[in-house]
This record gives structure tokens, sequence and C-alpha cells, in this order.
């Protein structure tokens, strides 16, 4: 059969296999993403094809590919090709979904087929495979095991195909000595015993996807066509998505306003049963909208829009707002983590409030346009950590011409923080205590959108910090976290356990 014939759709599949079936013929599935073909899927392959008569392999499609920035590196239809070549497959088919689950539903197979290392994680309920085992005996089947070659496509592809610079290479090989990916996974099951409070402004990010048409005539500015919107719940509401992916319990107090409040967005982005939102809902004035016009072919941006009045608590509010703060148990977290985006939340009445009232305080105060530079994270008495990038570091220390390093030391001296974490941009991050500095390289390597990502930074290095993990591993940790927003567009996605752990045993393989 030619080779692109081979390639089915689940649906013309399904119909295929059925009369197959009629036949008496029996149906073998594999599924992987098979990003860079080697021996050890031959070897599967061929023992799947002495099982049964018809081997089916299907692929993981891009988007649920969570092996982190970069990966895959040959596209779906790259894969699917590579497969179909193959004499001993008789049909391939795209796997849209992150487990193969609803597929084997559909096509009904009469064996699905696993390595051998997974046959003890058939039988622990949380993995995908004892999933994928239910079904396929629901549907008749039955899950079989293969004799694995111990050939992996990740070092592999790490070695040969690895886009990474020499110093991020030196980096990962020297850490990797110190750290086991089963080290790093035991060591963030201890962020799922910490009760989080997350405080600062709810802020609604809105993507207006536009194609430009071109300059205008008559007032020499380029005309765009609207195309459509999306909208995200951004601010400190992204941070709480990202730290309920890892931690027991977060509650988040915050203010919208009761224009344009989109409650119902900010909600929805909570609906998890380890996350409460406290909300006091300001009279008269709007939710913080940011607005972004992008060219949809390549996520250029063309202009910012803020929505939002600069109206800083009365002291009514502040009454309100630190009831919230008393009522959400600020002095039973375990951690207090503020988000501080300037644009009159965090008064100097509430910022002393928290700073007497919680246990362990964590504190980044963002620069931005809505504030001017005025947003100096030295208005906070005490924090335990203060993350920030190197503007904001330079701009409290009122230096911008120290080392990066340097300013974390002196950071900690003028605030009386137990650490300091400094984002730089494409010059990865510091993280450092009064015994210990340590340089962590950006992992980045297909930037979509660096909106939320030092978020993603901050929300994963916080909890870290507070749950005593090792502080070189906090900021790997952080970078990991950071490098997989910017592979999204602003906070459309949260960075989640799964996501975080495919993309570190990536780094590690």
């Amino acid at each position: 059969m030619p080779t692109h014939k081979k390639i089915k759709t689940p649906e013309e599949l399904s119909g295929i296999l059925e009369g197959q079936k009629a036949l008496g013929r029996k149906t073998v599935l594999c599924h992987g993403v098979f990003d860079l073909w080697h021996a050890g899927h031959l070897h599967q392959f061929e023992q799947a094809k002495e099982i049964g008569d018809i081997l089916v392999v299907s692929l993981t499609t891009d988007r649920y590919v969570l092996k982190g920035p970069g990966r895959p590196v040959f596209n779906q239809n790259i894969r699917a090709s590579i497969i179909a070549a193959l004499e001993l497959t008789d049909y391939v088919v795209l796997c849209d979904t992150q487990d193969c689950v609803e597929l084997i539903k559909l096509l009904k197979p009469d064996f699905y087929i696993k390595g051998a290392s997974c046959r003890e994680r058939a039988e622990d309920p949380s993995t995908r495979v004892f999933l994928e085992k239910k079904a396929v005996e629901e549907v008749g089947g039955k899950l079989c095991f293969t004799h694995e070659i111990p050939i992996h496509a990740t070092p592999l592809l790490n070695h040969y195909i690895n886009p990474y610079p020499e110093d991020v290479l030196v980096f990962l090989d020297d850490f990797k000595k110190r750290y086991s990916f089963k080290e790093i996974i035991n060591f963030l099951e201890q962020l799922k015993k910490l009760k989080v409070m997350v405080i600062g402004e709810a802020i609604v990010d809105q993507y207006d996807f536009v194609k430009p048409m071109g300059v205008s005539p008559k007032g020499g500015v380029i005309a765009l066509k609207y195309l459509n919107t999306e909208m995200y719940a951004g601010g400190s509401l992204a941070c709480v998505g990202h730290i309920a992916n890892f931690c027991s319990s977060v509650t988040l107090v915050t203010a919208i306003g009761s224009r344009n409040s989109h409650k119902r967005l900010i909600l929805d982005s909570m609906a998890t049963d380890n996350t409460k939102p406290l909300i006091m809902t300001r009279d008269g004035l709007s939710t913080i909208i940011k607005r972004r016009e992008i060219e949809m072919a390549y996520f250029r941006k063309y202009s910012e829009t803020y929505t939002f009045d600069e109206a800083p608590l009365t002291p009514s509010e502040e009454d309100s707002f630190m009831a919230l703060l008393k009522d959400g148990g600020i002095k039973d977290a375990d951690l207090v983590f503020v988000i501080d985006y300037g644009h009159g939340l965090m008064t100097q009445r509430v910022i002393e409030f928290v700073c007497n009232n919680a246990p362990f305080l964590s504190v980044n105060t963002q620069v931005n346009s809505g504030n001017r530079g005025l947003n100096d994270v030295a208005k906070y008495p005490k924090a335990d950590l203060v993350c920030l990038d190197r503007f904001e570091a330079s701009l409290a220390l009122r230096d911008q011409w120290s080392t990066v390093p340097n300013q974390a030391v002196k950071l900690m001296a003028s605030l009386g923080a137990s650490i300091v974490a400094i984002t730089q941009g494409h010059k990865g991050s510091v993280i450092s205590n009064n015994k210990e500095i340590f340089e962590i390289p950006i992992f980045s390597k297909k930037v979509i959108d660096t909106v939320g990502a030092g978020d993603a930074y901050y929300s994963l290095v916080a909890p870290c910090v507070r749950a005593g993990l090792p502080l070189e591993l906090c900021g790997f940790i952080g970078n990991a976290a950071g490098a997989i927003a910017t592979t999204y567009l602003g906070n459309k996605t949260t960075v989640n356990s799964k996501m975080l752990l495919g993309f570190v045993d990536t780094l590690l393989g």
C-alpha cells in the first residue's frame, strides 16, 4: 500500500478495522510520540506484529507532546510519514488527545502494546497507562507488554539535535550529576502540602487578532483588519493557576471593578477544588483589562491598551480588603505570595498589614507601563523572598551597573530578605541566599510570547523555596516553568506537573 494511503483519520480507520474484525483479523495498536525513529521502536513493532494481523500505530499530535519547548523536533506530519513508510505498519493515525483512551474506545483494538517498563505504571490508577489499560479491556481487548531494547529518543535528540548553546549544555551536564529526574519528582511532591495565599491585582488579558492591510494614505498609520478576540485570566489569576497545579490549597485575595467585571471569566479560571477566590468589588471602577492587537500569522504586536482606573484603595476599601485577608487565613498560610502590579491595590496600609501577618512572605513588584517605574519593592518593610527582573532590581537599588549576582547580594542587605531571585530575560536568572549564588541559564528555544513568563517563574520558585528545596533546584524549576510559558500566547495555559516534568525529563535526558 502506498505510504500516504496508510495514514487515516480516526473515523476512517474505525470503519476499516470493523470490516477487518468481521473477517476474523486481529488488530494491534502501538502508541507514542516517535519523534526520533530508532531500533527500539522497530523491535517493538516487530513484536507487536507477531501478536496480531493488523499493526496500527497512533502518534501524539504536536500540541500534546509535553516534553517542553522545541519538542517534538519533527512535526506530526513528518513523524506520520516516517512510520507509514515502514513495510510492517498497516495504518497510521494521529491521536489528538493527551492520552490514547478515546482513540482506543473508537478503534477497539484486540491488543494494546506498551514496553515492559510500563508494567508497574499500568497498575497505578494515577497514570495514563492505567487509564489506557482500562479502556482497552472495556472494548474487549488486552494490554500486552513487549521486551525493550534500552534505547531512548530523548538522550539521542539531546546529543545529536540539541539547539542549546554550549554554556547551557555545560550547565545541564553538571546539574544532572547532582539531581536525578526521580529526585526532582520527589522534591516537587513536597509542594503538595503547602497552603498558599495569593494577593494581587486581577487582570484580564485581551488579545485582538488582526491582519495588517497596509498604511493608511490619510493618517500614515497601519490599517488593521479585526479577526477575532481571545481573553485570558492574567495577573494574580494566572499565578493562582500555576500554583494550584502543584500545591494543595490556594486562596486568592483580589479586587475587581463593578464595571466590566469579567467575574465569570475570573471564577471559571479558578474552578478547581483546591482554589478559593476572595474577591472585593470596587464600585464604579473597571476591572483591569490589558488589550493587545496581535497579527495572527507571526504573533507581532501592534499596540497595547490599558483599561483601568488609576485610583488606590480608599480607607474603607482598605478595611474591607484587610478583612478578606484575615478571613482568608493569612496567619495560617504556609506561603503568602504577593504579586504587586502597581495599580493601586497594594497601598502602604495593606502592605504593612500583610508584612505584619504573613508567616512567610514572598514579594514581586512589577514595573510596567501602568506604573511608570514607581512600583518599588522598597515599599515593603520586610519579605522572606524577593523576586524581581533585572530592571526592577536596578530600580530598587538605584544601581544599573552592578552585576546581577552583586545586585542580589545588595538587595538582601537593603531589604532584609533571606533569598532574592532575579530574572534577566535571555540571560537566564540568578537566585541567592546569604551563603550561595546560582546562575541558571535560559531554557527557552521557541518563543511565542514572553507575557506571563516571569509570573510562571515566580509562581514555581516561591513554593519551591518555601518547601525547602535546594536553592539551585528552585532556580532550575523556575527557569523551566518560564520557558514553557513562552511557548503559549499570554496566559492562555498554566504550567502543570505533566508539562514541567516532561520538560525536565527532556533537559536531563
